[in-house]
């Protein structure tokens, strides 16, 4: 089929339908004024003659210029060149009818892509948070006039085809296990990125997770609480070492000292994981870490576990609890503590919440999540603050922005 309308086109559409060229023009443009047996007549003619009518064509008919010109007043190096007058028109019968151009045919053509790939884990996708996330990056992104494209990451992949492809102008991922190797493809690939989380070589952009975690850490030993669990300490992910710089800094102003448990993987070297928090200026949480290794019981060696794994092993630990043991669980997003609530209700485990165990989460759901009373102690930040700073941080390597943080006192904690 052919790829645009000219005259000459309409003209044999015109006669093929028996209807005059301003008549097929008219119906092309999707003027109100035309009635239904015309524009079935102009239609029922192009298919016959094999056109393809394209929106772009509809809106060269209804501005009455050419489909060249409508590609050039979208392109930002060829736009100058269309008359005032007719990029107005262009611009009008485009928000009438709908129009926005092609942005991976655009790149195409020109040296230019306003297509940024938001590169998600296919798990993030079920997940409230992270689809909030991933929305507020999405309205960034079209703020600037650019174009994103969702494109989840299998478990399987490294990355998406779309993400190395020259099409793409800005690839947004998150930080995880494969960060490292991303990184590479890409710049081999020679497409800008930028990480939600940290990066040594890559624009990064995270909340402000040391202030608020050393902010939770004085709620939870301002309430008496006896044990901190941090949950799970990944070495070499920037989220988890900035929570224990957090935990660390309050406990070097306090003097009650409470005994601290950290879930570590069965191959965790202590030795090389303080260098390295040392070397991104995380010193309390180096010496933190050096400490708890020498305390008997505060570093636990688990296998990784799925999200029904750890509610699991949490519920057997809960349940061996001494009585007179008050636990503060600091170290999990909002998800995961309240599927920890639901299973200790469900099970007949008798927990007074807020009392002999403290619960907080980092991720806010509350506001997203209508039908839950809120409950649950959480850190707040702003999702559209930090998309917005994911998107000033392109093209400056080093470049790290913390997004300010708020801790929200609830019932849990």
């Amino acid at each position: 089929m052919k790829k645009s309308i000219s005259n000459r086109d309409v003209e044999r559409i015109a006669l093929n339908a028996k209807l005059t060229p301003e008549q097929v023009r008219a119906a092309l443009a999707m003027r109100n004024d035309v009635v239904e047996e015309v524009h079935a007549r102009v239609t029922g003619s192009a298919q016959e003659l094999n056109y393809s009518i394209t929106v772009r064509d509809r809106v060269a008919m209804a501005a009455g210029t050419s489909v060249a010109t409508v590609n050039r007043a979208y392109r930002p190096d060829a736009r100058h060149l269309v008359r005032p007058q007719v990029l107005h028109a262009i611009e009008r019968e485009a928000y009438r009818l709908g129009y926005k151009p092609d942005p991976v045919a655009q790149s195409r053509r020109t040296s230019h892509s306003s297509v940024v790939a938001i590169c998600p884990e296919m798990r993030h996708l079920a997940n409230p948070y992270h689809t909030a996330l991933i929305r507020a990056l999405s309205e960034a992104v079209t703020e600037r006039g650019l174009t994103p494209v969702i494109t989840p990451i299998p478990a399987e992949w490294q990355l998406p085809d779309i993400a190395q492809s020259s099409i793409t102008g800005l690839v947004i991922l998150w930080e995880g296990e494969r960060t490292d190797q991303q990184v590479a493809a890409l710049r081999a690939a020679g497409r800008e990125a930028v990480l939600i989380g940290y990066h040594d070589n890559l624009p990064s952009v995270a909340p402000d997770w040391t202030d608020a975690y050393e902010q939770l850490t004085h709620r939870a030993l301002d309430q008496s609480y006896t044990t901190l669990h941090l949950g799970y300490f990944t070495e070499r992910r920037w989220s988890a070492s900035a929570r224990l710089e957090g935990v660390a800094r309050a406990l070097q102003t306090r003097s009650q000292q409470p005994r601290i448990r950290l879930w570590i993987e069965p191959d965790f070297d202590v030795q090389r994981a303080s260098d390295c928090l040392e070397a991104h200026d995380m010193t309390g949480a180096a010496q933190l870490l050096r400490e708890l290794s020498r305390t008997p019981g505060s570093l636990e060696r688990r296998p990784r576990l799925d999200l029904n794994g750890i509610i699991e092993e949490l519920c057997v630990d809960l349940r061996a609890h001494g009585p007179d043991e008050r636990t503060a669980l600091l170290g999990y997003s909002d998800v995961v503590i309240r599927r920890l609530m639901q299973q200790l209700s469900q099970s007949g485990h008798q927990v007074h919440l807020g009392e002999d165990l403290g619960l907080a989460g980092h991720d806010n759901l509350e506001p997203m999540l209508n039908d839950i009373n809120p409950v649950l102690t959480t850190i707040d930040y702003s999702l559209a603050d930090m998309a917005d700073r994911a998107m000033t941080t392109t093209g400056q390597p080093r470049s790290f922005q913390r997004v300010p943080t708020q801790v929200i006192v609830r019932e849990s904690l």
